[in-house]
């Protein structure tokens, strides 16, 4: 009989344990749904495709056959190669274009981990390798996305045949028009950092500000869909991860990294509205093309669109120019 009860109390306990634990689970907080991303990200002709490298996985978008021309974004909140898609479908009839999120942004992986200049600086190499054909392709960058583009260019000289940067930037004082400086020790802790982020980054209506400022002189471009799109991919899961990490200092990218050890032809376009002076060893430099751009914002690849392909066909049509001594 004793056997019996001992025997009938552990099935209870177990069936007890069984239930509790079912109704955790089912009582577990659950995250917040995703937002869905707008369809307007990348042409339709653009195929979306994946790419390994050592660093992580790339998503990007490939269209035409030619020669490779390879477009890079900047790296803010939100941010992906949507910044050239008004630009990159011109050129899919005459060269082989690749549109490719950095690792940490759009839709790229996103590891927990800490990406240094020099981990994005060879996640590209590999990308281009993989998806050039063997051949070296002409790169189109933005931002801190230049910067990186010039620092995998020095380490590797085969990397690229020309670099035509636009408004190459680095991360001193990196997003200091949207973060008090008081608070961006914050994100050196988990807890500030994510507050730091949905406070100061990621809203929508953060967004919009940064934007607003961000405008070519004359142009009142409607920014939602930018705001969407960019909204879109800075509340999705990891998103804050690499921005935070840039923002606390630890991606030690400097203002223009090694564009003195590049040793093929470079330009930079330079907004001339809202963007300060280039940044040191651009101007002067015999070996190096410095175009103004004196209407443009840092927003010209959205809404000075149709300046910027005009002006890239010119580059690319045109024998290389360097400028004078």
């Amino acid at each position: 009989m004793a056997a019996f009860w001992r025997k009938g109390l552990g099935m209870g306990l177990g069936a007890g344990l069984l239930g509790a634990a079912v109704v955790a689970l089912r009582l577990r907080p659950r995250p917040l749904p995703q937002p869905s991303l707008p369809d307007i990200i990348s042409p339709a002709v653009f195929a979306r495709r994946v790419q390994r490298t050592t660093r992580g996985q790339v998503v990007y978008h490939a269209s035409g056959e030619g020669g490779p021309l390879v477009f890079l974004h900047d790296l803010f909140p939100g941010a992906a190669s949507y910044e050239w898609s008004k630009i990159y479908p011109a050129f899919a009839a005459t060269h082989r274009v690749l549109a490719p999120d950095w690792i940490g942004f759009g839709e790229s992986e996103r590891p927990d981990r800490v990406l240094r200049a020099e981990d994005y600086a060879q996640s590209l190499y590999e990308f281009c390798r993989a998806t050039c054909g063997g051949r070296r392709p002409v790169v189109v960058a933005s931002g801190l996305g230049a910067a990186l583009a010039c620092l995998t260019a020095a380490r590797h000289p085969e990397f690229a045949a020309r670099l035509i940067l636009f408004h190459p930037a680095g991360t001193r004082d990196w997003l200091a028009d949207r973060a008090p400086r008081a608070v961006r020790g914050a994100a050196w802790t988990a807890a500030g950092g994510r507050w730091l982020y949905r406070r100061f980054l990621s809203s929508p209506e953060s967004l919009a500000r940064w934007l607003a400022g961000r405008r070519s002189e004359g142009k009142e471009l409607d920014l939602s869909e930018a705001v969407s799109v960019f909204a879109s991919f800075a509340r999705q899961y990891g998103a804050a991860w690499a921005v935070l990490r840039i923002l606390s200092g630890r991606l030690q990218a400097g203002p223009l990294p090694r564009l003195d050890e590049v040793c093929v032809p470079v330009t930079v376009w330079w907004p001339g509205r809202h963007a300060g002076d280039p940044p040191n060893g651009v101007v002067g430099r015999p070996d190096l093309r410095l175009d103004w751009l004196d209407d443009c914002g840092p927003l010209a690849p959205l809404d000075r669109s149709g300046d910027l392909t005009g002006r890239l066909q010119r580059e690319l049509f045109a024998p290389v120019r360097v400028a004078d001594a």
